[in-house]
Order: C-alpha cells, then sequence, then structure tokens
C-alpha cells in the first residue's frame, strides 16, 4: 500500500511529474512524484523519469511504495535533514534517534508558541516527537511492526504537510 505524501501546500495542477522505478524484472513502481510548473524545483531533488503532462491531480502530491526503510530515509535525506541538520548517519542508522533528535532540534529552536509561527512549528515538532515515540515503540516490539511503521509513516506525512504550509512551499 502506497504511503501519500503532501510536499506542497499549493492547490495548482500538477503539470510535471517524476516516476520512478525499481531496477528489478516487472519494474514495479517506486514512487511518483506530481508538481505544478512553480514547484517543478522540488522535482529536481527526485531521481527517476520526468515528464511534463496536461494539468492535473493536486501539485506536490506523492505517492511513495517503496519499503519502510526506504521513505524514512527519504524523509531524513528531503526534508528532515535540511530541516534540523538531522540525518541518520548521526545517529548509526537509528531511524528513531534520528527522529527524536530532529523533534528536539525543533523545540529548542521554535520552543515559544507565543506567535502563530511558533504555533505552526510547535505542531510540526509535535508530529515528529509521535514519529519518534512510534518508531522507538517498533525498534522496541512494543507494537506490531508493521502497523508501527505505517503509523510512523503516517506521522511523518503529517509533519511533512504541516512544514510545507508552513513555509508557503
Amino acid at each position: 500500500m502506497p504511503v501519500l505524501r503532501q510536499l506542497t501546500a499549493c492547490s495548482a495542477p500538477a503539470t510535471h511529474v517524476v516516476e520512478s522505478r525499481c531496477r528489478k524484472k516487472g519494474r514495479a513502481l517506486e514512487y511518483r512524484v506530481e508538481v505544478c510548473e512553480r514547484h517543478r524545483w522540488i522535482a529536481g531533488h527526485w531521481p527517476g523519469r520526468r515528464t511534463r503532462r496536461e494539468p492535473g491531480g493536486q501539485c506536490g502530491t506523492m505517492a511513495d511504495h517503496r519499503a519502510y526503510t526506504q521513505v524514512v530515509q527519504s524523509h531524513v535525506d528531503m526534508w528532515i535533514g535540511p530541516l534540523t541538520t538531522q540525518d541518520l548517519e548521526r545517529h548509526g542508522g537509528d531511524a528513531a534517534a534520528a527522529l527524536r533528535a530532529a523533534h528536539q532540534w525543533l523545540q529548542d529552536a521554535y520552543g515559544d508558541c507565543s506567535t502563530a509561527r511558533g504555533d505552526i512549528w510547535h505542531a510540526v515538532a509535535a508530529a515528529l516527537g509521535h514519529a519518534a515515540w512510534l518508531a522507538e515503540a517498533v525498534a522496541a516490539g512494543l507494537v506490531d511492526a508493521a502497523e508501527g511503521e505505517q503509523q510512523v509513516l503516517a506521522a511523518l506525512s503529517s509533519a511533512e504537510t504541516i512544514d510545507s504550509t508552513a513555509r508557503g512551499v
């Protein structure tokens, strides 16, 4: 089942598509990113086959069919790392530790919720904190791995969408 991600808060129709397929026999779809003309720079970060199309779909929509670890790596590489300076390598490949550190970074940087901007960043931090807590529970065997992983990815997707809204992307 794909993980649906919203990379922008833009409501324009998508005109650019990037699709990546695995290299194995049958070439199953790994992900599909759709963006509008204004946000086509976002697609530049994603490897894959690039096409233009007639306007359709919503800008920033991504259907991600990759495995859990690949999707988490993608979130860290493309979004969390640039935002918070945290990466998996720094944390020995431990996704829960990287997410916890990113959550703490946001708490330290935007802990003051007395402004609207602070409120939005607090929401991003809360969603990242929830993703970290779930990833810790999965790693500790406290929840069913498959269900827990889906919840981690849903929390990350929510945080990413709130972030793109906050930044006006």
